[in-house]
């Protein structure tokens, strides 16, 4: 999600195609090219400009509504239910074929650490980028790392299969911490005991209401990111 601007700005976006098997987007008011993974405008007379990450949350709608009750809804839009059903299945096909290990058609470049789509929460921050496979997260539900020079959180809420990040960095300190095993959706931090959630607000203890810094998580499948971010670490388990 990005802010649709640029130069202060606003921005019409209209899909133009694919590169790498990744959206192109095409703004209407100078014909200027955009990479969907990157935000990058890679031609036209804003090229080299990069659209802002906008804050958002990837979560089930009961997850939602129990953080903001109030909240507005975009509903799909009834006629076109035969085409949502149709591009769910070609993606269902696709994740499988991945898994399997065939070779995805169109891709710029491929790593194969991981099988093509493999589902993946990256994060870039810190001058450096780094992938957490789902399949790991569900396994190890708080993420104590560092990505670039940047000291990160990243955590799982299995219930509602929403993953959050988070600097580690407060008051220029940097706080470390561990799950609680008698509530699996909260994690302490080593120097003061005191309790956080998983939105890295912190509920109890002596830093209570305080909040962390969050970061933006951004989904994936393991081909995409891997090929716009080339570079990019990729997080195996705990003591990674």
């Amino acid at each position: 999600m990005f802010r649709a601007e640029a130069d202060g700005k606003a921005l019409t976006f209209d899909l133009a195609g694919l590169i790498g098997m990744n959206f192109v987007m095409k703004d209407r008011q100078t014909g200027s090219r955009w990479q969907q993974a990157t935000g990058e405008c890679f031609e036209g007379a804003l090229e080299g400009q990069r659209l802002e990450l906008y804050p958002f949350l990837l979560t089930t709608w009961k997850e939602w509504r129990r953080r903001h009750p109030d909240t507005l809804a975009l509903l799909p839009e009834p006629e076109l239910a035969d085409q949502y059903q149709r591009v769910a299945r070609m993606a269902q096909r696709r994740r499988s074929g991945g898994r399997r290990g065939r070779r995805l058609q169109g891709v710029l470049r491929e790593d194969k650490r991981l099988p093509t789509h493999e589902q993946v929460m990256g994060l870039e921050v810190g001058g450096g980028h780094k992938a957490y496979p789902l399949e790991v997260l569900k396994q190890q539900a708080v993420v104590e790392d560092q990505v670039g020079t940047e000291p990160v959180l990243v955590v799982y809420n299995a219930p509602s299969e929403t993953t959050t990040a988070f600097s580690r960095r407060l008051d220029g300190r940097v706080l470390s911490f561990q799950a609680r095993e008698s509530s699996p959706l909260q994690f302490s931090d080593a120097g003061t005991g005191s309790v956080w959630n998983s939105y890295g607000e912190c509920i109890s203890g002596e830093l209570k209401g305080r909040k962390l810094e969050p970061l933006i998580p951004l989904p994936s499948f393991w081909f995409s990111w891997a090929e716009f971010f080339p570079e990019t670490e990729l997080y195996t388990g705990a003591g990674d």
